[in-house]
């Protein structure tokens, strides 16, 4: 056999297993819940995936941000209504309070998807689809659709894992060291920290597995129309999970252990930046050597829901500035008050383009994971003002890595806003700590690809047909026998037990003693 054929051999099955490994799947992907950061991680997934030949539906809560050859959107009028307004305010930020209306939102979020015309297009559908990505948060109504079409799943989550997350895929929640993201800790936690962590983690997770997920399952059986087939229960859907692609990224999020079921794909987002429209252009280009500002705190909450006096508070900080100041105000009528300085915006074009230009000087946000990626890209400080939920998680990190201060809009006063965006702009360290990271972030990004890592992840499951051999064997096991609790508990009552004997033996050698003692004293006393 020549060497030339036994080449051309080796080429003609890499090339087959290459044909073979990549052919067309059809896909479909749910985030009827959603918000305008998070659609950032399903798009550019579903983008890669339409570019490689897959044909993908995306039943989207939001307006697709463009027409995308191979993928049909499914969208409705209804759920636009729903992702456009969250509720979420400055005043209803209490996450003790948030959560406990969670199953009563969680509910009402399922009725209005199962009475979306989307979901009963789907769900009276016979089409076949070799896999189903559904975004992980808030969309747990749309796990009976797995059921419905046969199909392999995976999560999709624009956030670190959280505990209920962590325990989906069969991994350690990481306590000691990864704290969970509705808390301030950091990976350096005391004891009285790690108890907490661990409580409020184990809390959360059986929370959900007691009180909101079965009021999935009630509004699930009542959409449910096969009334030849019963329906398992979403936690018994969710079981057959063969993979978490979720939004963390090491140079910026904490540490967890993680099981062979999740695939970090964090800032797969991350794109080169695009000229701004004319008139931002114009705008911050005027602003000479002291460059631009931009406030902005999100899709979700409305910057323009400020109590009133703590929007005098950054209208008067910003007035005493040099720099200009995009601000984004989502009421029309805006303010009568406004320094010439500052510009509202109802809708600001895209952070990553605004963080690359080079007179962006700091971002003023309200801390959330995409915002504080995007700065880290770019290497532009920040302070944070964190309002609910993983916010303040992300804001003391990057207060701790040394490119953020972290303020409290409830306490905030003219003079510390002032001097803490003098502090971040005029002080080198902040700029130096981000590019340190920047560079980190960029060198990791380039090394790892995380969008090739994510649509490599999906086809992968695809191929083996969910992937059976990705599930560890610790998914037979219960979270607390996961944790080993039930050994620590083991050892603790063991531990306890021999005590307790060693104390009864200690007391009743120590009484046998006294009365040997007494009785030898007795018998000297009487031969006396």
């Amino acid at each position: 056999m020549t060497f030339t054929f036994r080449l051309s051999l080796l080429l003609l099955v890499v090339v087959g297993w290459n044909l073979d490994s990549t052919s067309a799947a059809n896909i479909l992907f749910l985030s009827p819940i959603t918000s305008y950061s998070h659609t950032h991680f399903f798009f550019y997934t579903i983008k890669a995936l339409a570019s490689r030949g897959h044909t993908v539906t995306h039943w989207n809560g939001l307006k697709p941000r463009e027409d995308i050859g191979n993928v049909t959107h499914l969208h409705s009028s209804g759920m636009q209504k729903v992702n456009s307004r969250h509720d979420i305010g400055f005043d209803t930020n209490n996450p003790v309070r948030l959560w406990l209306k969670h199953p009563d939102r969680m509910a009402n979020t399922c009725r209005t998807c199962y009475n979306d015309p989307v979901f009963h297009q789907l769900i009276t559908s016979r089409e076949h689809f070799d896999l189903i990505v559904i975004e992980a948060f808030m969309n747990e109504c749309m796990l009976p659709l797995v059921q419905h079409f046969r199909a392999p799943f995976i999560y999709m989550s624009g956030l670190p894992p959280l505990p209920w997350m962590l325990e989906s895929t069969c991994s350690p929640m990481s306590t000691q060291e990864y704290p969970n993201l509705v808390t301030e800790f950091t990976s350096d936690m005391n004891l009285i920290q790690r108890t907490i962590n661990i409580a409020v983690s184990v809390v959360m997770v059986y929370f959900r597995d007691w009180f909101i997920l079965p009021r999935v399952d009630v509004e699930a059986r009542q959409a449910w129309i096969n009334s030849t087939e019963p329906l398992p229960t979403v936690k018994e859907i969710e079981n057959r999970l063969s993979l978490f692609i979720t939004n963390s990224q090491p140079s910026i999020n904490y540490q967890y252990f993680k099981s062979s079921t999740i695939v970090e794909a964090g800032g797969l987002h991350l794109r080169p930046p695009k000229q701004l429209p004319k008139d931002v252009e114009s705008f911050v280009n005027g602003s000479g050597d002291a460059g631009f500002i931009v406030l902005s705190f999100g899709s979700i909450v409305h910057g323009s829901g400020l109590p009133e006096a703590t929007r005098k508070i950054f209208v008067a900080a910003f007035s005493r500035l040099p720099q200009r100041v995009l601000w984004k105000w989502e009421d029309e009528s805006g303010m009568s008050d406004l320094p010439p300085n500052v510009r509202l915006y109802t809708w600001l074009p895209p952070l990553i383009d605004l963080l690359a230009h080079p007179k962006m000087r700091l971002l003023m946000t309200h801390g959330g994971l995409y915002s504080n990626q995007e700065t880290v890209w770019s290497g532009v400080p920040l302070i944070g003002f964190p309002v609910f939920g993983d916010q303040s998680n992300y804001v003391v990190k990057a207060e701790k890595d040394g490119y953020a201060i972290k303020l409290d809009w409830m306490t905030v006063t003219e003079d510390i806003l002032f001097h803490s965006i003098q502090e971040i702009v005029n002080n080198p360290k902040y700029k130096e700590n981000v590019m340190k990271l920047s560079s980190l972030m960029r060198e990791q990004i380039e090394l790892d690809r995380p969008l090739e890592r994510a649509v490599h992840a999906i086809e992968h499951v695809v191929r083996h047909h969910g992937a059976p051999h990705l599930r560890p064997s610790s998914c037979k096991l219960g979270m607390m026998q996961r944790e080993s609790m039930d050994v620590t508990l083991l050892l603790a009552l063991i531990v306890i037990a021999l005590s307790y004997l060693t104390v009864c033996g200690v007391r009743s050698t120590t009484f046998k003693v006294f009365r040997w003692a007494k009785a030898d004293r007795l018998i000297k006393t009487k031969t006396q």
